[in-house]
């Protein structure tokens, strides 16, 4: 605590007046103009998040600051999904359904749920899914509607 208590002097870090059980979050100071700000609609600012990411594991954290939660299953199994939450600019808009089939180099989009329609066209969202293909070697992008 010495140390939160150091930078909190410092103006290095706020402590957000939020509380969830025992603990307290804090947020850097070059991050406080996310704080009650809209993410534009065209933000090229878009981040896919894997599920097993610690910003979306705590879900009562995830649910309180961002009003976003979703379910998914820890355990592999044959035919399991893996969303991605869709992070564009300080908003979750929906989560991403994809694989990589390794034999034919095919990203595959298996479904894309956007909770919020002012996202739907969305340029962002489509670089980050083209990103992500890329790093996997994908030569084709198979999105199933």
């Amino acid at each position: 605590m010495p140390v939160f208590e150091k930078l909190e002097k410092e103006s290095k870090i706020f402590k957000l007046p939020y509380k969830i059980g025992r603990k307290y979050y804090y947020i850097h100071s070059s991050k406080t103009k996310f704080l009650g700000g809209k993410a534009l609609k065209q933000s090229d600012e878009v981040k896919l998040i894997s599920p097993m990411d610690t910003m979306v594991r705590d879900k009562a954290w995830l649910e309180t600051f961002f009003d976003y939660s979703f379910n998914f299953e820890y355990f592999k199994k044959k035919g399991m999904k893996w969303p991605l939450s869709i992070l564009v600019g300080n908003q979750f808009v929906g989560y991403l359904d994809c694989k990589m089939d390794w034999k034919s180099k095919k990203f595959i989009v298996k479904k894309r749920n956007i909770l919020h329609p002012d996202f739907n066209e969305n340029k962002g969202i489509e670089l980050a899914i083209q990103d992500l293909a890329a790093f996997h070697n994908a030569e084709e992008i198979v999105e199933k509607r």
